[in-house]
This record gives C-alpha cells, structure tokens and sequence, in this order.
C-alpha cells in the first residue's frame, strides 16, 4: 500500500458510479484525502458463474485479521458507463510460444480490449524473453499500442514471465496515474504467455508479495502450447506460473487462448473487469506490518474475489 494525496471530484464520481459510506453520512462533493487508503476491487459471482452487480454494501462485510472492518467507500460499476477507468500492462511471451503471424490476431484482440474499455483509461505494453522490454509506456493513444505489438518483435530467447509481472507492477507503482478525471483508476496486467518461466532472476514469492502491496491485478491469457492436459478434455496442464498462485491472490482469472481468434478472451476479461466493485477503507494500523484481508456476503451463493488479500500497513513513524 502507498501513501499518497488526491483530490475526489465526488461529482464526477457519482455520475458514474453509486458510491454508498457503510454506516455513515453519504460523502461530501468534494473530499480531499492525505492519508493511507486501502483500495479493493471485488467481483461478484453466482454459483453458475455470472457476474453479480447489484450487491448493496450491507451485503458485504470486509474482515481485517479475522475482525469486520468499516468500508469507508463502496462502489459498483453503473453499465451506461460501461467502465472505471484502467491503468493496464500489457505483458506479452517473445520466447516461442506465440508464432509472428499470430501477433496479428493477438493485436486486433487487444485493440478490441482498449475499445470495450472505452473512457478515460491507460494502457502500456512490455515484451519478455530472455529479456524485458518496455514497448510502450502510459497511453491512451490505441495507435501507439498498436505499434508496440508490431514493430521490432522477435520471437526467441527464454522466459523471464516472473520479472516481468515485476517490472509491469513497478510501472503501475510508479508511473500510473491513481485518479483520472475524479476517478480511481484499477491497476491490472494482461500477461500472454504459455506460464512457464525459465530465466527470471526474481524469487516468484517476492514477486507475488510486491503484486499484493501495489494492489495490482494479474489475469493471464493462456497461449495453446500448453493448453491441453492429458487427462481431462479441454483442460489444460497447470504451469509454474499457475503454482505462484499470483493471478489467485490478486483477484484476477485465467483466459484460455485460441491463437485463432483472441478475441472472446479479451471480450470476456473486458466483461469481468466491467463487474466488478470498487470498496475502500483508511488505515488504522500503524504498526509497519502485514494485515490479512477476507471478505464475505450475506447473500446465499454467491462467491467473492478480491485484488489483494492483505496489505502492508504504515509505519507510525513518517
């Protein structure tokens, strides 16, 4: 979790989303915030798998270490605003998985991605073999990520998958904007590799706790090289990246890939990015450590994931 200073257009706010304070008085229009906020995205799904958008947040209880927590801010997508606005890496497997020619299929997918997400939202793209390479930083120019998947690509080397999750959650850190146009923007990585990491040099459990601190989601695309397994039909073999659990602990989901047409995955990371609610609350300790986080409803069926499952705390001394 950092610390940082924004100001809430609480009216721009509310024209896209309804913001609801848990046992308190609705917020004022505008609200200036200089402390530690812990930011939470959180899907909603049935038992049949269908995204739930009308949870009201007395439905929700947040728990802290085992203990219920206030929710400061909750927030629900509104669909006539089809999204929050996005701060998203594109981290995309150099290292054979994917053929040249299907960059293509993979880049008209991604552009239909940033046009689903429509509003005001960021996106940048890095490559990954035995090396990783910034594309394209922060833009929301479509034409400029356009050409961060066509130019220059070439498709040899090792996987450095670990570092790169790494180095796209720096970007989020440090270089993504927090709030856009009053807005607080979800921070997320689209990693498009077949999983399996053989050259990174970070340790994938420090990989994973920097992802939980950032507050950053993870979702894979899974490219068919490792698709299927060889005991059940249309699954496929579980990778090493599956084993770090980091698209689990951060709330994200794994999109099998056709390499002929990448569009329905992205369509449908779109629609779960779509559905999912904003919930925020201040800190409370100050004591430097880490806080475990659960969340639960009260609504029969319904099954919860959230983008981080703790946080690191401030330290009572600044």
């Amino acid at each position: 979790m950092m610390r940082y200073t924004f100001l809430v257009a609480t009216t721009l706010l509310l024209s896209s989303v309804g913001v609801f304070a848990q046992g308190r008085t609705p917020m004022p229009m505008t609200i200036r915030l200089d402390t530690d906020l812990v930011a939470i995205d959180v899907t909603a799904a049935d038992q049949h798998g269908n995204y739930v958008r009308d949870l009201r947040s007395e439905e929700i209880q947040l728990l802290e270490d085992g203990k219920p927590r206030p929710l400061d801010f909750f927030a629900m997508t509104n669909q006539s605003s089809l999204s929050r606005p996005l701060a998203v890496v594109f981290a995309l497997d150099l290292s054979g998985s994917l053929k040249p020619e299907e960059t293509v299929t993979l880049r008209q997918a991604a552009m239909k991605f940033v046009e689903l997400m429509n509003g005001d939202s960021v996106f940048a793209a890095i490559t990954f073999n035995n090396e990783v390479k910034i594309r394209q930083n922060f833009t929301d120019d479509a034409r400029k990520l356009t050409r961060a998947f066509t130019n220059g690509l070439r498709f040899e080397g090792s996987t450095r998958i670990y570092d790169a999750i790494d180095r796209a959650v720096v970007m989020l850190d440090r270089q993504a904007p927090r709030i856009l146009k009053g807005r607080p923007v979800r921070r997320a990585i689209v990693i498009i590799s077949d999983g399996f990491d053989s050259a990174s040099t970070i340790d994938r459990r420090e990989m994973v706790r920097r992802t939980l601190a950032a507050g950053v989601t993870v979702y894979s695309v899974t490219l068919p090289s490792y698709m299927l397994s060889p005991t059940r039909r249309g699954e496929r073999v579980p990778t090493p990246l599956d084993a770090t659990r980091v698209v689990h602990a951060t709330g994200g989901s794994d999109f099998a890939a056709d390499a002929g047409d990448f569009t329905p995955v992205f369509r449908a990371l779109a629609e779960e990015i779509r559905a999912s609610y904003a919930i925020a609350f201040y800190a409370d300790q100050h004591d430097g450590r880490y806080h475990d986080l659960t969340i639960k409803t009260t609504r029969p069926g319904i099954r919860l994931r959230l983008s981080r499952t703790g946080y690191q705390a401030p330290s009572a001394v600044r």
